[in-house]
């Protein structure tokens, strides 16, 4: 019998909370980790988790784990607004709320 061994890869992803989101959460900046794969849609998963009751409804929707519009994901040199974007190890993520003027 052969036995192959995997090796699974964690990932460092951060998230750089900006503005009342970090306020909410009360701290600005969250490291998670993720087995190599791991897309975007895993890390709302994590954040609802962590964070879900602590985020104000205008910025959070629970029933579908993911910041509302108005809220920006930005990654390094993209926009993450798929869930099934994959994730890259090491990578900082910026949820940024838009602020409105006039």
């Amino acid at each position: 019998m052969v036995h192959l061994i995997t090796k699974v890869i964690d990932m460092q992803i951060t998230i750089k909370f900006f503005g009342p989101i970090a306020e909410q959460v009360g701290q600005e900046r969250v490291t998670f980790s993720f087995a190599e794969g791991a897309t975007y849609g895993q890390l709302l998963e994590e954040v609802g988790k962590r964070f879900g009751r602590q985020l104000h409804e205008r910025i959070w929707d629970s029933g579908q784990k993911k910041f509302k519009a108005g809220i920006l994901a930005v990654g390094e040199g993209r926009d993450l607004n798929r869930p099934e974007a994959l994730l890259r190890d090491g990578e900082e993520i910026k949820i940024i709320p838009l602020l409105g003027g006039g």
